[in-house]
Protein backbone atom coordinates (compact mmCIF):
# COMPACT_ATOMS: atom_id res chain seq x y z
CA UNK A 1 0.00 0.00 0.00
CA UNK A 2 2.89 2.37 0.65
CA UNK A 3 3.69 2.18 -3.07
CA UNK A 4 0.30 3.61 -4.08
CA UNK A 5 0.82 7.17 -5.24
CA UNK A 6 -2.02 8.09 -7.64
CA UNK A 7 -5.80 8.11 -7.39
CA UNK A 8 -7.50 8.29 -10.79
CA UNK A 9 -11.18 9.02 -11.40
CA UNK A 10 -13.16 9.87 -14.50
CA UNK A 11 -16.61 11.44 -14.43
CA UNK A 12 -17.08 11.76 -18.19
CA UNK A 13 -15.92 13.69 -21.22
CA UNK A 14 -18.58 16.43 -21.45
CA UNK A 15 -19.90 17.44 -18.03
CA UNK A 16 -22.03 20.58 -18.48
CA UNK A 17 -22.89 21.29 -14.82
CA UNK A 18 -20.15 22.55 -12.52
CA UNK A 19 -22.07 21.28 -9.48
CA UNK A 20 -21.66 17.70 -10.73
CA UNK A 21 -17.92 18.27 -11.08
CA UNK A 22 -17.66 19.69 -7.55
CA UNK A 23 -19.59 16.73 -6.16
CA UNK A 24 -17.39 14.20 -7.94
CA UNK A 25 -14.18 15.96 -6.87
CA UNK A 26 -15.36 16.00 -3.26
CA UNK A 27 -16.06 12.26 -3.31
CA UNK A 28 -12.66 11.58 -4.90
CA UNK A 29 -10.97 13.69 -2.23
CA UNK A 30 -12.53 11.62 0.54
CA UNK A 31 -11.23 8.46 -1.13
CA UNK A 32 -7.82 10.16 -1.16
CA UNK A 33 -8.04 11.11 2.52
CA UNK A 34 -9.00 7.57 3.54
CA UNK A 35 -6.25 6.01 1.44
CA UNK A 36 -3.67 8.23 3.13
CA UNK A 37 -5.15 7.20 6.46
CA UNK A 38 -4.66 3.54 5.54
CA UNK A 39 -0.97 4.16 4.89
CA UNK A 40 -0.85 4.89 1.14
CA UNK A 41 1.92 7.26 0.09
CA UNK A 42 -0.26 9.07 -2.47
CA UNK A 43 0.77 12.45 -3.90
CA UNK A 44 -1.13 12.57 -7.21
CA UNK A 45 -4.84 13.14 -7.81
CA UNK A 46 -6.00 12.62 -11.41
CA UNK A 47 -9.55 13.74 -12.24
CA UNK A 48 -9.51 12.46 -15.82
CA UNK A 49 -11.80 14.24 -18.27
CA UNK A 50 -14.98 16.20 -17.74
CA UNK A 51 -14.19 19.76 -18.78
CA UNK A 52 -16.85 20.51 -21.39
CA UNK A 53 -17.01 22.39 -24.69
CA UNK A 54 -19.82 24.92 -25.09
CA UNK A 55 -21.02 23.83 -28.53
CA UNK A 56 -24.28 25.76 -28.13
CA UNK A 57 -22.68 28.92 -26.78
CA UNK A 58 -25.52 29.16 -24.25
CA UNK A 59 -23.47 28.92 -21.03
CA UNK A 60 -26.09 26.53 -19.65
CA UNK A 61 -26.23 23.01 -18.20
CA UNK A 62 -27.54 21.64 -21.49
CA UNK A 63 -25.69 18.45 -22.39
CA UNK A 64 -23.95 20.23 -25.26
CA UNK A 65 -23.02 23.35 -23.33
CA UNK A 66 -21.35 24.26 -20.00
CA UNK A 67 -22.43 26.60 -17.20
CA UNK A 68 -18.90 27.48 -16.09
CA UNK A 69 -15.61 28.85 -17.40
CA UNK A 70 -12.23 27.14 -17.46
CA UNK A 71 -11.11 29.47 -14.66
CA UNK A 72 -14.12 28.46 -12.54
CA UNK A 73 -13.44 24.79 -13.26
CA UNK A 74 -9.85 25.13 -12.02
CA UNK A 75 -10.79 27.23 -8.98
CA UNK A 76 -13.51 24.83 -7.86
CA UNK A 77 -11.23 21.79 -8.06
CA UNK A 78 -8.48 23.50 -6.06
CA UNK A 79 -11.00 24.82 -3.51
CA UNK A 80 -12.61 21.43 -2.88
CA UNK A 81 -9.21 19.72 -2.53
CA UNK A 82 -8.02 22.35 -0.07
CA UNK A 83 -11.21 22.28 2.03
CA UNK A 84 -11.23 18.48 2.17
CA UNK A 85 -7.54 17.73 2.79
CA UNK A 86 -6.40 20.56 5.06
CA UNK A 87 -8.56 19.59 8.08
CA UNK A 88 -6.77 16.21 8.02
CA UNK A 89 -3.32 17.75 7.74
CA UNK A 90 -2.70 16.08 4.39
CA UNK A 91 -0.31 17.74 1.96
CA UNK A 92 -1.82 19.08 -1.23
CA UNK A 93 -1.39 16.58 -4.08
CA UNK A 94 -0.17 17.18 -7.61
CA UNK A 95 -3.39 17.72 -9.59
CA UNK A 96 -3.71 16.05 -12.98
CA UNK A 97 -6.53 16.43 -15.50
CA UNK A 98 -7.04 14.81 -18.91
CA UNK A 99 -9.26 17.32 -20.67
CA UNK A 100 -8.92 15.94 -24.18
CA UNK A 101 -12.14 17.28 -25.68
CA UNK A 102 -11.62 20.99 -24.90
CA UNK A 103 -7.96 20.66 -25.83
CA UNK A 104 -8.61 19.40 -29.37
CA UNK A 105 -12.17 20.47 -30.27
CA UNK A 106 -11.13 23.95 -31.37
CA UNK A 107 -8.24 22.98 -33.59
CA UNK A 108 -10.22 21.65 -36.54
CA UNK A 109 -13.05 22.77 -38.79
CA UNK A 110 -14.69 21.19 -41.81
CA UNK A 111 -15.23 23.15 -45.02
CA UNK A 112 -17.34 21.90 -47.92
CA UNK A 113 -18.96 23.37 -51.01
CA UNK A 114 -22.63 23.24 -51.93
CA UNK A 115 -23.06 21.68 -55.35
CA UNK A 116 -26.86 21.59 -55.71
CA UNK A 117 -30.05 22.87 -54.11
CA UNK A 118 -33.61 21.54 -54.03
CA UNK A 119 -36.23 24.20 -53.34
CA UNK A 120 -39.81 23.37 -52.48
CA UNK A 121 -41.33 26.36 -54.20
CA UNK A 122 -44.72 26.34 -55.95
CA UNK A 123 -44.96 27.21 -59.62
CA UNK A 124 -47.60 29.51 -61.20
CA UNK A 125 -51.05 27.95 -61.27
CA UNK A 126 -53.17 27.45 -64.38
CA UNK A 127 -56.30 29.54 -64.81
CA UNK A 128 -59.39 29.00 -62.69
CA UNK A 129 -61.23 27.73 -65.79
CA UNK A 130 -58.61 25.01 -66.31
CA UNK A 131 -58.73 23.99 -62.67
CA UNK A 132 -62.54 23.78 -62.79
CA UNK A 133 -62.18 20.87 -65.25
CA UNK A 134 -60.05 18.83 -62.83
CA UNK A 135 -61.03 16.24 -60.20
CA UNK A 136 -63.38 17.61 -57.48
CA UNK A 137 -60.66 17.15 -54.85
CA UNK A 138 -58.31 19.38 -56.84
CA UNK A 139 -61.06 21.98 -57.07
CA UNK A 140 -61.43 21.71 -53.30
CA UNK A 141 -57.72 22.45 -52.89
CA UNK A 142 -58.04 25.51 -55.09
CA UNK A 143 -60.99 26.76 -53.04
CA UNK A 144 -59.01 26.16 -49.83
CA UNK A 145 -56.22 28.38 -51.18
CA UNK A 146 -58.74 31.13 -52.00
CA UNK A 147 -60.35 30.95 -48.55
CA UNK A 148 -57.09 30.89 -46.56
CA UNK A 149 -56.94 33.61 -43.86
CA UNK A 150 -55.12 34.00 -40.55
CA UNK A 151 -58.15 32.89 -38.52
CA UNK A 152 -58.60 29.76 -40.67
CA UNK A 153 -55.05 28.37 -40.87
CA UNK A 154 -55.74 25.23 -38.82
CA UNK A 155 -58.97 24.47 -40.70
CA UNK A 156 -57.35 25.03 -44.09
CA UNK A 157 -54.32 22.96 -43.11
CA UNK A 158 -56.51 20.04 -42.03
CA UNK A 159 -58.48 20.16 -45.28
CA UNK A 160 -55.34 20.41 -47.38
CA UNK A 161 -53.75 17.34 -45.80
CA UNK A 162 -56.97 15.36 -46.24
CA UNK A 163 -57.39 16.30 -49.92
CA UNK A 164 -53.70 15.69 -50.64
CA UNK A 165 -53.76 12.19 -49.14
CA UNK A 166 -56.98 11.30 -51.00
CA UNK A 167 -55.51 12.48 -54.32
CA UNK A 168 -52.34 10.46 -53.75
CA UNK A 169 -54.49 7.37 -53.25
CA UNK A 170 -56.38 8.12 -56.44
CA UNK A 171 -53.09 8.36 -58.33
CA UNK A 172 -51.92 5.03 -56.93
CA UNK A 173 -55.10 3.43 -58.24
CA UNK A 174 -54.69 5.05 -61.65
CA UNK A 175 -57.75 7.26 -61.24
CA UNK A 176 -55.97 10.55 -61.97
CA UNK A 177 -53.09 11.40 -64.32
CA UNK A 178 -49.55 12.42 -63.45
CA UNK A 179 -50.35 15.97 -64.59
CA UNK A 180 -53.28 16.12 -62.19
CA UNK A 181 -51.12 14.73 -59.39
CA UNK A 182 -48.48 17.42 -60.10
CA UNK A 183 -51.14 20.15 -60.09
CA UNK A 184 -52.45 18.89 -56.73
CA UNK A 185 -48.95 18.88 -55.18
CA UNK A 186 -48.35 22.40 -56.49
CA UNK A 187 -51.60 23.60 -54.90
CA UNK A 188 -50.54 22.00 -51.61
CA UNK A 189 -47.23 23.84 -51.76
CA UNK A 190 -49.05 27.09 -52.50
CA UNK A 191 -51.24 26.60 -49.43
CA UNK A 192 -48.43 25.51 -47.12
CA UNK A 193 -46.24 28.45 -48.15
CA UNK A 194 -49.10 30.84 -47.53
CA UNK A 195 -49.83 29.26 -44.12
CA UNK A 196 -46.14 29.57 -43.17
CA UNK A 197 -46.25 33.29 -43.98
CA UNK A 198 -49.37 33.76 -41.86
CA UNK A 199 -47.81 31.81 -38.97
CA UNK A 200 -44.87 34.23 -38.90
CA UNK A 201 -47.33 37.02 -38.11
CA UNK A 202 -49.26 34.99 -35.53
CA UNK A 203 -46.19 34.31 -33.36
CA UNK A 204 -47.09 32.47 -30.14
CA UNK A 205 -50.74 32.37 -31.18
CA UNK A 206 -49.92 29.92 -33.99
CA UNK A 207 -51.53 26.49 -33.56
CA UNK A 208 -48.94 24.10 -32.00
CA UNK A 209 -49.44 21.49 -34.73
CA UNK A 210 -48.37 23.97 -37.40
CA UNK A 211 -45.25 25.46 -35.79
CA UNK A 212 -43.00 22.98 -37.56
CA UNK A 213 -44.46 23.65 -41.01
CA UNK A 214 -41.65 25.93 -42.15
CA UNK A 215 -39.15 23.19 -41.31
CA UNK A 216 -41.04 20.79 -43.59
CA UNK A 217 -40.70 23.32 -46.43
CA UNK A 218 -36.95 23.84 -45.92
CA UNK A 219 -34.63 23.79 -48.91
CA UNK A 220 -32.14 20.95 -49.22
CA UNK A 221 -28.59 22.14 -49.81
CA UNK A 222 -26.42 19.27 -51.04
CA UNK A 223 -22.95 19.44 -49.51
CA UNK A 224 -19.81 17.80 -50.83
CA UNK A 225 -19.18 15.73 -47.71
CA UNK A 226 -20.01 12.46 -45.97
CA UNK A 227 -21.57 12.90 -42.53
CA UNK A 228 -20.42 9.38 -41.65
CA UNK A 229 -16.79 10.19 -42.52
CA UNK A 230 -16.47 13.76 -41.28
CA UNK A 231 -19.23 14.29 -38.66
CA UNK A 232 -20.02 10.81 -37.29
CA UNK A 233 -21.15 12.09 -33.89
CA UNK A 234 -23.92 14.12 -35.52
CA UNK A 235 -25.36 10.92 -36.94
CA UNK A 236 -24.55 8.61 -34.03
CA UNK A 237 -25.34 10.65 -30.89
CA UNK A 238 -27.10 13.78 -32.25
CA UNK A 239 -24.10 15.99 -31.48
CA UNK A 240 -24.62 19.53 -32.69
CA UNK A 241 -21.81 21.66 -34.07
CA UNK A 242 -21.70 25.34 -35.02
CA UNK A 243 -22.50 25.51 -38.75
CA UNK A 244 -22.49 28.63 -40.93
CA UNK A 245 -21.56 29.91 -44.38
CA UNK A 246 -18.06 31.38 -44.51
CA UNK A 247 -18.77 34.24 -46.92
CA UNK A 248 -21.51 36.77 -47.77
CA UNK A 249 -21.47 37.49 -44.04
CA UNK A 250 -22.65 41.07 -44.61
CA UNK A 251 -25.80 39.75 -46.29
CA UNK A 252 -28.73 38.36 -44.30
CA UNK A 253 -29.53 34.74 -45.28
CA UNK A 254 -33.09 34.36 -46.54
CA UNK A 255 -33.49 30.61 -47.06
CA UNK A 256 -34.27 27.99 -44.40
CA UNK A 257 -32.30 24.86 -45.23
CA UNK A 258 -31.06 21.48 -44.13
CA UNK A 259 -27.84 20.00 -45.50
CA UNK A 260 -27.75 16.62 -47.21
CA UNK A 261 -24.45 14.88 -47.83
CA UNK A 262 -23.20 13.12 -50.94
CA UNK A 263 -23.97 9.58 -49.74
CA UNK A 264 -27.12 7.67 -50.71
CA UNK A 265 -28.08 7.14 -47.05
CA UNK A 266 -31.14 8.99 -45.72
CA UNK A 267 -29.28 9.52 -42.42
CA UNK A 268 -26.56 11.41 -44.28
CA UNK A 269 -27.77 14.90 -43.45
CA UNK A 270 -27.32 17.75 -41.00
CA UNK A 271 -30.72 18.75 -39.65
CA UNK A 272 -29.99 20.03 -36.15
CA UNK A 273 -28.38 23.44 -35.78
CA UNK A 274 -27.55 26.01 -33.12
CA UNK A 275 -29.49 29.24 -32.75
CA UNK A 276 -29.89 31.93 -30.11
CA UNK A 277 -32.42 29.83 -28.18
CA UNK A 278 -30.64 26.48 -28.23
CA UNK A 279 -31.15 24.23 -31.24
CA UNK A 280 -33.35 24.38 -34.32
CA UNK A 281 -34.11 22.17 -37.32
CA UNK A 282 -33.05 24.50 -40.13
CA UNK A 283 -30.08 26.72 -40.96
CA UNK A 284 -30.43 30.18 -42.54
CA UNK A 285 -28.47 30.18 -45.80
CA UNK A 286 -28.21 32.49 -48.80
CA UNK A 287 -30.02 31.84 -52.07
CA UNK A 288 -27.48 30.53 -54.58
CA UNK A 289 -27.10 29.22 -58.10
CA UNK A 290 -24.53 26.40 -57.71
CA UNK A 291 -23.81 26.39 -61.43
CA UNK A 292 -22.72 30.03 -61.38
CA UNK A 293 -21.12 30.57 -57.98
CA UNK A 294 -19.15 28.81 -55.27
CA UNK A 295 -20.76 28.62 -51.85
CA UNK A 296 -18.90 27.15 -48.89
CA UNK A 297 -20.20 26.14 -45.47
CA UNK A 298 -18.07 25.60 -42.36
CA UNK A 299 -18.66 23.21 -39.48
CA UNK A 300 -16.68 24.23 -36.40
CA UNK A 301 -15.37 22.59 -33.20
CA UNK A 302 -14.96 19.21 -34.91
CA UNK A 303 -11.46 18.53 -33.60
CA UNK A 304 -12.74 16.23 -30.84
CA UNK A 305 -12.43 12.84 -32.46
CA UNK A 306 -14.54 13.29 -35.61
CA UNK A 307 -11.66 12.45 -37.95
CA UNK A 308 -10.67 9.33 -36.03
CA UNK A 309 -14.27 8.12 -35.62
CA UNK A 310 -15.17 8.58 -39.30
CA UNK A 311 -15.68 5.51 -41.45
CA UNK A 312 -15.88 4.50 -45.11
CA UNK A 313 -19.66 4.28 -45.33
CA UNK A 314 -20.58 4.44 -49.04
CA UNK A 315 -16.80 4.38 -49.69
CA UNK A 316 -16.15 8.07 -49.13
CA UNK A 317 -12.64 8.44 -47.73
CA UNK A 318 -10.59 10.95 -45.82
CA UNK A 319 -10.91 14.54 -47.01
CA UNK A 320 -8.12 16.89 -48.04
CA UNK A 321 -6.51 18.54 -45.02
CA UNK A 322 -4.75 21.89 -44.74
CA UNK A 323 -2.85 22.92 -41.60
CA UNK A 324 -2.98 26.68 -41.00
CA UNK A 325 -0.89 28.81 -38.63
CA UNK A 326 -2.28 32.15 -37.48
CA UNK A 327 0.42 34.77 -37.03
CA UNK A 328 0.52 37.51 -34.39
CA UNK A 329 -0.35 40.18 -36.95
CA UNK A 330 -3.52 38.34 -38.03
CA UNK A 331 -2.05 36.91 -41.21
CA UNK A 332 -1.84 33.18 -41.76
CA UNK A 333 0.38 30.57 -43.37
CA UNK A 334 -0.65 27.21 -44.77
CA UNK A 335 2.02 25.02 -43.22
CA UNK A 336 1.00 21.67 -44.66
CA UNK A 337 -1.45 20.26 -47.18
CA UNK A 338 -2.43 16.60 -47.22
CA UNK A 339 -4.44 15.07 -50.04
CA UNK A 340 -7.47 12.98 -49.11
CA UNK A 341 -8.05 9.39 -50.17
CA UNK A 342 -8.16 8.60 -53.86
CA UNK A 343 -10.52 6.04 -55.36
CA UNK A 344 -7.55 3.65 -55.59
CA UNK A 345 -6.78 4.13 -51.89
CA UNK A 346 -10.34 3.26 -50.92
CA UNK A 347 -10.42 0.20 -53.16
CA UNK A 348 -7.33 -1.07 -51.36
CA UNK A 349 -9.10 -0.65 -48.01
CA UNK A 350 -11.81 -3.07 -49.19
CA UNK A 351 -9.34 -5.60 -50.61
CA UNK A 352 -9.40 -4.68 -54.30
CA UNK A 353 -6.19 -4.22 -56.27
CA UNK A 354 -6.42 -1.07 -58.42
CA UNK A 355 -3.66 -2.28 -60.75
CA UNK A 356 -5.51 -5.53 -61.42
CA UNK A 357 -8.74 -3.63 -62.04
CA UNK A 358 -7.00 -1.34 -64.52
CA UNK A 359 -5.45 -4.29 -66.37
CA UNK A 360 -8.78 -6.09 -66.57
CA UNK A 361 -10.44 -2.94 -67.87
CA UNK A 362 -7.66 -2.47 -70.43
CA UNK A 363 -8.15 -6.09 -71.61
CA UNK A 364 -11.90 -5.52 -71.93
CA UNK A 365 -11.28 -2.38 -73.99
CA UNK A 366 -8.81 -4.27 -76.22
CA UNK A 367 -11.38 -6.97 -76.88
CA UNK A 368 -13.86 -4.26 -77.87
CA UNK A 369 -11.32 -2.97 -80.40
CA UNK A 370 -10.94 -6.46 -81.87
CA UNK A 371 -14.73 -6.74 -82.23
CA UNK A 372 -14.84 -3.37 -83.98
CA UNK A 373 -17.01 -1.88 -81.24
CA UNK A 374 -14.57 0.99 -80.62
CA UNK A 375 -11.51 2.43 -82.35
CA UNK A 376 -7.95 2.37 -81.04
CA UNK A 377 -8.18 6.07 -80.27
CA UNK A 378 -11.42 5.55 -78.35
CA UNK A 379 -9.83 2.68 -76.41
CA UNK A 380 -6.96 4.96 -75.35
CA UNK A 381 -9.37 7.69 -74.27
CA UNK A 382 -11.57 5.27 -72.32
CA UNK A 383 -8.64 3.60 -70.52
CA UNK A 384 -7.08 6.97 -69.69
CA UNK A 385 -10.41 8.13 -68.27
CA UNK A 386 -10.70 4.98 -66.12
CA UNK A 387 -7.13 5.39 -64.84
CA UNK A 388 -7.78 9.06 -64.02
CA UNK A 389 -10.86 8.01 -62.10
CA UNK A 390 -8.79 5.65 -59.95
CA UNK A 391 -6.39 8.48 -59.16
CA UNK A 392 -9.23 10.91 -58.46
CA UNK A 393 -10.77 12.16 -55.22
CA UNK A 394 -13.63 10.22 -53.67
CA UNK A 395 -15.76 13.38 -53.40
CA UNK A 396 -17.34 15.45 -56.16
CA UNK A 397 -14.81 17.31 -58.30
CA UNK A 398 -15.95 20.07 -60.65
Amino acid sequence: LDCLQLLHCHLGSQIPNIRDIRSAVMEACHFYVNLVGEGAAMGFLDFGGGLAVDYLGSRSNHTQSMNYTVAEYCADIVEVIMETLEPHGIAHPTIVTESGRPTVAYYSLLLFNIFDVTRFEPTPLPSADEISEEDPLIRNLFETLQQLKADRVQHCYNNTVFYRDELRELFKRGRISLRSRALAENLVLQIFRRIAELLDNLGDEAPPELRGLREQLADIYYGNLSVFQSLPDHWAIDQVFPVMPIHRLDEKPSRDAIIADITCDSDGRIDSFIDAHGTCKTLPLHPIDPEKEDYFVGVFLVGAYQETLGDLHNLFGDTDVASVRINADGSFDITRETEGDSIADILKYVQYNPKDLLERFRDTAEQAVRRGAITVAERREIVDCFAAGLRGYSYYES
